[in-house]
């Protein structure tokens, strides 16, 4: 499972971005608890390079589907991965 989406990238110190047309948004890992779970995000172009890694945490529904199926719902909603599609 991934998510593909138009990623750009902006640098302090520079002018303008780069754009990583149809980057791959991957969960690379999630863990944690009842209570809190964190999910480690690569995203990457589509030649496989790694344009950057981010974290997020959120509450997992403990009658929903499993965790990783919960890290990329709650992905979606995330404002710099809006309009992400699944692939």
């Amino acid at each position: 499972m991934a998510l593909k989406k138009d990623f750009e990238l902006t640098k302090r110190g520079f002018d303008g971005s780069l754009v990583a047309k149809g980057a791959y948004i991957k969960t690379e890992s999630v863990g944690g608890t009842k209570f809190s779970v964190s999910a480690e995000i690569s995203i990457t172009s589509k030649d496989g390079e790694l344009i950057e890694k981010k974290y997020c945490v959120f509450q997992p529904n403990m009658d929903g589907p499993n965790f990783i199926k919960q890290a990329y719902e709650h992905i979606k909603t995330l404002p710099e991965f809006e309009g992400s599609e699944d692939c």
